[in-house]
């Protein structure tokens, strides 16, 4: 618009031309701030920021509340760019399938602040547990940590159900005069929960399980370290395989079945075993363990029906080698382990009917000789094994093999520093879905090792710590369906 001109003879503006130049002018540029305001300029206007942090691993089914804040104290409004598995409306997300949600946070801008820059946050969503299937988590939490006092801890069972977002933590109970406890195993048959582990005080320590939660019952030893490292349930009969020692450092593998002790034999040219994990086919008894040698040399060891037989070492490796899972389909014998070779390094392997050691591909970020291999299951004659094994950055990074395919198991999203830390130890199948469990810990951030569990490879879930404890692992996983 052409501003007019007002002068006097002299050629200058008169003071009436002052001042209706200036009107004219402060409510032009006011128009333009004003206009620039709302649509986001942010000339005159101060920035400002949008704090909004990852909400972590969520369930179907179960709404989670948004919350985000920005330095104007301007409120914070969310969008879903995934509206096909999760929407919002108002703070409030609805996850409609599982996989991927990404959420916006926006503020406007007013008349002293611009509009804040997008913020997007994206994590997984997990399916729902379905309404006749309940997981169970075995491990245990320490109460304590300090360099001057041994820990304590409390074995626990971990729970969860379709509908809740949240598992449950249950601490077992202690016999008394025991002042520690651990659990490393949990079964499920029927409505019944039996976790396998031990209690110990300063002078002994004594194979235990635990009954839907129940009180511990004590498993006979004649020595004075007793552990239980694995539970089955099979035709109404309790089995557990653990190990047993005398103060010297002497001792063997052990089966319980139904609380009576049979010693496990070392195979062949051994002196010693310790016997990790046991699965029941028909009436065959199968165990996996280790066996070792007065020179200490140690190797994988599978017996059945109490008969022992050493697994070959993988071709090109030397050292140490270890079992850690059996499972039995089809007439198969599975076993999951690793080696510990003399460089240090390790390396996941399996084994079939006790043939030819099989090493296991490298999961991606993982290094070379840097891995290893715990808990299986077979479900529908696929293979599932758990394990983990270290990065370039020499952190632990947990993993899964399905018929000998890798799956790096991812942190949480909202576990922000690094680098962090994780490992799998055992591996159930629900369904479609494969549930791994294992424990993780952010060693920048200095949090302490917390138990977690992974679906179908998507990031890590914590579960609770325990009241009053100081740190989690997880050691064991079941499932059950009515």
């Amino acid at each position: 618009m052409q501003q007019p001109h007002v002068c006097t003879r002299n050629g200058e503006l008169s003071h009436m031309g002052h001042l209706k130049l200036f009107s004219l002018l402060s409510v032009s540029s006011l128009a333009l701030l004003a206009a620039g305001c709302a649509s986001g300029n942010d000339i005159g206007h101060t920035a400002q920021t949008i704090t909004f942090n990852n909400p972590g691993t969520q369930t179907v089914g179960a709404p989670l509340t948004l919350s985000a804040t920005a330095n104007s104290g301007l409120a914070v409004s969310f969008t879903s760019a995934t509206p096909s598995g999760c929407t919002v409306s108002g703070t409030t997300v609805t996850f409609g399938a599982a996989g991927t949600c990404t959420i916006h946070a926006s503020v406007a801008g007013d008349g002293t602040y611009a509009a804040a820059s997008q913020v997007a946050r994206s994590f997984t969503v997990n399916p729902a547990i379905g309404p006749t299937t309940t997981i169970y988590i075995a491990g245990y939490a320490v109460t304590s940590k300090s360099v001057a006092t041994a820990d304590n801890t409390l074995a626990e069972e971990w729970q969860l159900t379709s509908g809740s977002p949240t598992a449950t933590a249950t601490a077992l109970s202690m016999t008394s005069g025991m002042t520690s406890a651990q659990a490393n195993a949990i079964a499920v048959s029927g409505s019944d929960v039996y976790v396998a582990g031990y209690e110990e005080n300063s002078t002994s320590r004594a194979a235990v399980y635990w009954l839907n939660n129940g009180a511990a019952t004590t498993l006979p030893s004649g020595m004075t370290i007793s552990e239980a490292n694995a539970i089955a349930v099979s035709g109404g009969n309790v089995y557990v395989a653990g190990y047993q020692e005398n103060i010297a450092g002497s001792g063997n593998a052990v089966l319980w079945v139904n609380g009576t002790a049979t010693t496990l034999s070392p195979p062949s040219g051994m002196a010693f075993a310790d016997a990790v994990a046991i699965t029941i086919s028909g009436s065959n008894v199968y165990v996996a363990g280790v066996a070792w040698n007065n020179d200490s040399d140690e190797s994988a060891a599978v017996w059945v029906n109490g008969a022992a037989t050493l697994l070959p070492m993988p071709n090109g490796l030397v050292g140490d080698y270890y079992a850690g899972g059996i499972a039995v389909s089809g007439g198969n014998v599975y076993v999951s382990g690793f080696t510990d070779s003399d460089a240090d390094t390790d390396t996941a392997i399996s084994w079939v009917n006790n043939g030819a050691a099989t090493t296991l591909p490298i999961p991606a970020g993982i290094l070379f000789g840097e891995y290893s291999a715990s808990g299986m299951t077979v479900s529908g004659g696929d293979v599932y094994v758990a394990g983990s094994g270290l990065t370039s950055a020499g952190s632990g990074t947990a993993a899964y093999w399905e018929n000998g395919t890798p799956t790096t198991l991812p942190m949480p999203g909202n576990m922000t520093n690094s680098p962090a830390t994780s490992w799998a130890v055992a591996i159930a199948i629900s369904g479609s879905d494969v549930y791994s469990v294992g424990s993780l810990m952010d060693s920048t951030a200095g949090v302490s090792q917390t138990g977690a569990y992974w679906v179908n490879g998507g990031e890590a879930t914590l579960l609770p710590m325990p009241s009053g404890t100081y740190e989690s692992w997880t050691t064991g996983i079941a499932v059950a369906t009515q």
